[in-house]
C-alpha cells in the first residue's frame, strides 16, 4: 500500500471511528460496523457474531450480490447462536484472538493442517460462491474479545473477487477494536435503558396496583398509544401524511404514557377506591341509624298507644289512627333509605332529587336515649348530593391534582435531550382542545399530538376497562360512541378518534387481546417493538 493511500486509510479509519462512537443504538451500530468495514476494504459481503459465555451470536448479514438478486435469506435471517468452538473460522478467531487471511475458504477441506472448516450451506441455500475471507477479533480496551467481524470476498475494480491485502489487515484489525469498544459502550448505553425502562414500567404498575381497579391501566393506554401514534406515521395522505414519528419519539411517547398516571402516588386510596358516593363503612353507619330511628319510631307509637290506655278504655279510632300514622311513618323511613341507597350509585340526579335529599337530611328524631338525631349528616348530604359522577368537588380537584403531582414527579427524572419532553406530555393528557381540560385549560394547538393520542386512548381504556369501582365496563360500541361525543364537543381530536376506530385499535379484539395479554416487561423489548 502506497503512503499516499495509508494516509488516506487512515483519514478514513477516524472518520469510522467518529462515526461508531457516535451511534448508541445497538442494532444500528452492527450494521454500520460492517457497513464501513465492507467499504474500507471493498468487501461484496460481511458478518458480525457477538460472544455470549460459550456461543457465538450471529447478528448481521449483509451481502451486495444478494441483494442485486432481489433478496434471499441473508436479508430476512434472525439472529442465531453457534458453538464456540476451533472448528469453526469465527470459533478459531473467536477464541484466539488470531487474524485469519483466507485467500479461498474452499480449499480448506484440502488442508488437513488446520482446525478449521468452512460451512457450505449459505453458499449452497443462496447460489453463492464464498472465497476470500478476512475474519477479525474485536478487542475492546480491556483487550477482551466480544466477537469477530467477518468480510467475504474482496472485489477489485473490475468487481473480480481476490484475495484481501495483508496491508488492510492491521486497519481493519483497529476498525474492529473502535468498534468493539463502540459496541460495549451501546450495550452498556442499552443495559441501563433497559434498567431505567423496568423502574418506570414497575413503578406504574405499582401505582395502578393501589386499587385492583386500575391494574394494568398504564400498560394498556402504553400499548395503544403506540398502535396509534405507528398508524398516524403510516399515513400517505389527508392531516398526518406529514407527521411520522421515529424511534426515538416512540419511546418517548411510551415512557409518557406509562407515567401518566404516576402522581396518583398523592390521590387518597378511599378517593381513588371510592366506588359510592359514600363508603361502604359510611353507608353502613347510614343503614344503621336508619334502623336505630325505626326502633325509635315504633317505641314511640307503642308508648303513645300504651298512654291512651292508661287513661281509660281508648276509642277504637284512636289506635286505628295512631297505627296508620306508625305505619305512614314507616313506609316513609323505608322510602327515604332506599334513595338514599338508589342516590349513592354513581351517576345523575335532578333537581327533585336534590331536594329530597335536602329534605330527608333535614329530618331530626329522638331517639330511646332522649338524644335527637338527624337522618344524615352534612358530610353525608355533601357526598350524596353530587349531581354527576360520585366525588365530591374537593375529591374531584384531589384527583384532578395527580397531573400536577405526575409532572413534578416526572420532571425531576434526569431525561436524556431525546426524552426531555416526557414530562410535559405525562402531564397534558386530560387537556381538551376546547380549553375545558385541566390542569392548564390548554387550547388547540397548545396541545401536543402525543398528549392527544394519550388522552383518545386515556379515555377509551377508563370507558371499557373492567370493574372501575363507580360503574361497570363499558361495551366498546358505546364507548366509541362517547370518543365521538367528545370531538363533537370539541374536546377531542377528530382525526386521531377516526384513525383510532378505523385502524381497529378501538376494537373488541384488541381490548379483549391485552386483556388476556401477560404483562411483559417494557425493559424486554427489542427495538422494533419500541
Amino acid at each position: 500500500m502506497s503512503e499516499l493511500n495509508l494516509k488516506e486509510s487512515i483519514k478514513k479509519l477516524n472518520q469510522i471511528g467518529i462515526a461508531l462512537s457516535s451511534e448508541t443504538n445497538l442494532v444500528r451500530l452492527l450494521s454500520l460496523v460492517v457497513r464501513e468495514a465492507r467499504t474500507f476494504t471493498r468487501a461484496d459481503a460481511g458478518s458480525l457474531y457477538i460472544r455470549d459465555g460459550d456461543r457465538l451470536c450471529f447478528e448481521v448479514a449483509q451481502n451486495d450480490t444478494l441483494e442485486r438478486r432481489g433478496g434471499s435469506d441473508a436479508q430476512a435471517f434472525k439472529p442465531f447462536p453457534v458453538p464456540l468452538t476451533r472448528t469453526s473460522i469465527s470459533g478459531f478467531v473467536a477464541l484466539t484472538g488470531k487474524v485469519l487471511n483466507i485467500d479461498d475458504v474452499y480449499d480448506l477441506d484440502a488442508d488437513e493442517s488446520v482446525e478449521f472448516s468452512f460451512n457450505r450451506e449459505f453458499d449452497r441455500r443462496n447460489n453463492y460462491r464464498s472465497r476470500s475471507m478476512l475474519a477479525v477479533p474485536m478487542l475492546d480496551h480491556r483487550h477482551e474479545n466480544i466477537g469477530v467481524l467477518q468480510l467475504i470476498n474482496a472485489l477489485d475494480d473490475k468487481g473480480e473477487v481476490v484475495p484481501f491485502a495483508q496491508e488492510v489487515e492491521e486497519l481493519v484489525l483497529s476498525l474492529a477494536s473502535q468498534a468493539a469498544v463502540a459496541i460495549r459502550n451501546a450495550k452498556l448505553i442499552d443495559d441501563i435503558k433497559k434498567i431505567f425502562a423496568a423502574l418506570v414500567e414497575y413503578s406504574a404498575s405499582a401505582i395502578d396496583a393501589r386499587s385492583p381497579h386500575t391494574a394494568g391501566h398504564s400498560r394498556r393506554v402504553a400499548a395503544m398509544s403506540l398502535l396509534l401514534a405507528e398508524a398516524v406515521s403510516r399515513q400517505t395522505e389527508g392531516r398526518f401524511a406529514q407527521t411520522f414519528f421515529t424511534p426515538e419519539e416512540l419511546e418517548e411517547l411510551s415512557y409518557a404514557a406509562w407515567l401518566h398516571d404516576i402522581g396518583k402516588i398523592g390521590v387518597r386510596e378511599q378517593v381513588l377506591d371510592k366506588a359510592g358516593k359514600l363508603a361502604p363503612d359510611r353507608m353502613a353507619l347510614v343503614e344503621a341509624r336508619f334502623q336505630r330511628i325505626d326502633l325509635a319510631l315504633r317505641l314511640e307509637f307503642q308508648n303513645r298507644i300504651l298512654a291512651l290506655y292508661r287513661t281509660g278504655e281508648p276509642k277504637p279510632d284512636e289506635v286505628s289512627v295512631l297505627e296508620k300514622e306508625k305505619k305512614a311513618r314507616l313506609i316513609e323511613l323505608e322510602q327515604d333509605l332506599a334513595l338514599i341507597t338508589r342516590l349513592n350509585q354513581p351517576g345523575w340526579i335532578n333537581d327533585e332529587e336534590a331536594a329530597r335529599l335536602r329534605e330527608i337530611a333535614a329530618k331530626e328524631f329522638k331517639i330511646e336515649d332522649g338524644r335527637t338525631i338527624r337522618c344524615l349528616d352534612d358530610f353525608e348530604l355533601e357526598n350524596l348530593s353530587v349531581r354527576k359522577g360520585n366525588l365530591t368537588r374537593t375529591e374531584y380537584e384531589e384527583m384532578q391534582s395527580h397531573v400536577v403531582m405526575t409532572h413534578d414527579i416526572v420532571k425531576k427524572i434526569p431525561f436524556t435531550q431525546e426524552l426531555a419532553r416526557i414530562p410535559l406530555f405525562a402531564a397534558a393528557h386530560h387537556e381538551m382542545l376546547n380549553g375545558t381540560g385541566y390542569p392548564h385549560r390548554l387550547k388547540a394547538d397548545e396541545i401536543p399530538i402525543q398528549a392527544r393520542i394519550l388522552g383518545v386512548v386515556d379515555i377509551f381504556d377508563a370507558l371499557v376497562a373492567r370493574d372501575r369501582p363507580y360503574k361497570k365496563a363499558m361495551p366498546v360500541e358505546k364507548a366509541l360512541e362517547i370518543l365521538w361525543a367528545e370531538v363533537k364537543a370539541g374536546r377531542l381530536d377528530h382525526d386521531l378518534v377516526d384513525l383510532f376506530i378505523r385502524e381497529g385499535i378501538g376494537s373488541e379484539e384488541t381490548v379483549n387481546m391485552l386483556s388476556r395479554q401477560e404483562e411483559r416487561p417494557l425493559a424486554g423489548r427489542n427495538e422494533a417493538d419500541r
